[in-house]
């Protein structure tokens, strides 16, 4: 690494081991979201054939379409990496993140029998859904969803609900 990313690194992890203990553990849970995504994707594209026979349990055809979904993935992982640089003013971010999990589980629930195994794709469903309340959790109790009123104002990087 360059010494300006690594720099960063050390930036990010002080900010990380100095914020409380609400804010680290949606740090943690935006690093897990987004580092599922990236392997997920990543294994997706360069192993298809072996994700497809492992989940799956049949041959694939067409590889055009599945390589590009792993790409996806992996780009939606970066996305969902970039609220860590900073998160407290990135909460339309991980509001998009939430959305983008729910919007997962309800296209994997309701094209599960599309696949030979419905049952895994059930299970990814599963996973996207913890991963939504997860981060609604997280986020809440790092103060990123207060109560909107008429007192809720803005001082200077966080929310303030009188």
């Amino acid at each position: 690494m360059e010494s300006g990313q690594v720099s960063a690194l050390m930036r990010f992890l002080q900010d990380t081991r100095s914020a409380p203990g609400s804010m680290q553990c949606l740090l943690l849970c935006v690093l897990l979201v987004g580092m599922h995504s990236l392997a997920l994707g990543a294994f997706i594209f360069f192993f298809t054939e072996l994700f497809y026979q492992v989940f799956f349990g049949v041959r694939i055809e067409n590889f055009f379409f599945v390589r590009q979904s792993g790409l996806f993935l992996f780009c939606i992982g970066l996305f969902y990496l970039a609220p860590l640089a900073d998160l407290k003013r990135s909460r339309n971010h991980v509001v998009a993140m939430i959305a983008t999990k729910i919007m997962a589980v309800l296209f994997l629930v309701f094209n599960s029998w599309l696949v030979a195994r419905p049952e895994m794709v059930i299970l990814a469903a599963g996973i996207d859904g913890t991963m939504a309340i997860l981060l609604i959790f997280f986020s809440r109790a790092a103060g990123l969803f207060l109560a909107k009123s008429s007192k809720t104002t803005q001082n200077g990087d966080t929310y303030q609900a009188d």
